[in-house]
């Protein structure tokens, strides 16, 4: 809610704690040199070394951070693409004893019903203004996730030809480096109203106000709807068969 939370100021004391980059990203620091996937993680080290710089930036102003990334997701994204780009350099990285990494994706979007296309009359100022704001986010954040989910399916494809026996003999160093990426297992669970099975509970979900306030019925709801959504997941239930985990009812 950018309009309604008030910015926070922070005085910025960067530059004075002596702090460098910690070895496994040093290699990102000259953007003509970086491996690929890299551009996000270039940018956020470009953010990174612009806090440094207290003289000219004495003041820190937080916002709502729904401006920039809803999902809270894009940390998470940077994160993978330092490890791709590590593991196809060679290189070794803080999880590469990690042997599951699992994201639950909670999207609290709506989409409320409108009576736009039975009227020939457009939509008022108040209407276009709330869309103008919140069709670029939502957009955003389905992107983000996709991206998340084409960097699972990448990595998934790069596993499998590397265990095939075509490739058991392979000597060709070029070929090796191609076929790297992480030897981890990826997982995205995806908690949202759109992954509820039920029409009717969906449909009650997804008109819910954008309020700091709801009445108990709606939050035990809300929190029912999750844990089914989580439940039901068939990226929830791959992880449990991969794991050998069940639930267990209390």
């Amino acid at each position: 809610m950018p309009f309604a939370l008030s910015p926070v100021t922070l005085n910025n004391y960067g530059g004075t704690c002596n702090y460098t980059l910690p070895p496994y990203l040093q290699m990102f620091s000259d953007p003509a040199t970086a491996p690929r996937p890299a551009a996000r993680v270039l940018a956020r080290l470009a953010d990174l070394r612009s806090y440094g710089d207290s003289a000219h930036r004495p003041y820190i102003h937080l916002l709502d951070g729904g401006l920039s990334d809803n999902l809270g997701m894009r940390g998470v994204l940077e994160i993978l693409d330092t490890l791709e780009s590590l593991s196809v350099m060679g290189q070794a990285s803080p999880l590469d004893s990690v042997r599951r990494i699992i994201v639950f994706v909670v999207n609290s979007r709506s989409s409320p019903k409108t009576m736009w296309d039975e009227s020939e009359y457009p939509p008022g100022s108040i209407s276009l203004l709330i869309k103008a704001t919140g069709v670029p986010i939502d957009h955003y954040s389905y992107d983000t996730v996709e991206t998340l989910r084409d960097t699972i399916a990448r990595w998934d494809v790069m596993r499998r030809v590397r265990e095939s026996g075509a490739l058991a003999g392979n000597a060709d160093a070029d070929v090796a480096r191609l076929l790297r990426t992480p030897n981890v297992r990826l997982y995205a669970i995806d908690v949202s109203f759109a992954a509820l099975q039920d029409p009717a509970e969906r449909e009650y979900l997804n008109n819910l106000p954008t309020s700091f306030v709801l009445p108990p019925e709606a939050i035990d709801r809300l929190r029912a709807a999750a844990g089914r959504i989580v439940l039901d997941s068939p990226d929830f239930k791959q992880l449990l068969h991969d794991a050998g985990a069940r639930i267990v009812d209390e």
